[in-house]
């Protein structure tokens, strides 16, 4: 009688056992997709930047061209920018002097936003300020 008696009392125990572990590891899982995200769509960023920036270093009367491959990936106007991009998002400028050693250009990425998808953490952020600065060939 007192073995049933015991049994009867732990008929819930695995059920909350298995939920408090699968919450656990969904969140890391979830976690760690958001890292890789955020990772990936940071570091494609940079690229796009750093592509801009030495396509502009090359062809320093192209700015216009420049900021269209870091938005549509092409020199010309395209339909949508890589990532929701918008060209309010992106600047492409020459500093310095043109022909002297301090003529540079530099291509910033701002205003960008990822979204995450954890618990706890989920929705939109506001991404870090992208700039990338090459010197120009001459």
């Amino acid at each position: 009688m007192k073995v049933t008696l015991h049994r009867r009392g732990q008929r819930g125990n695995a059920m909350i056992e298995a939920t408090l572990t699968l919450s656990l590891f969904l969140t890391i899982i979830f976690s760690i997709y958001d890292f890789g995200w955020v990772l990936f769509f940071h570091q494609t960023l940079v690229h796009q930047a750093r592509t801009g920036a030495r396509y502009a270093a090359v062809n320093p009367a192209d700015l216009a061209g420049a900021k269209n491959l870091v938005l549509y990936n092409q020199t010309s106007t395209g339909s949508a920018g890589l990532f929701g991009l918008q060209p309010a998002n992106v600047s492409v400028t020459r500093n310095g002097t043109a022909g002297a050693i301090d003529d540079s250009i530099t291509v910033t990425i701002s205003g960008y936003q990822y979204t995450l998808i954890t618990l706890g953490w989920a929705g939109a952020y506001n991404g870090k300020t992208i700039s990338v600065s090459i010197p120009v060939e001459n």
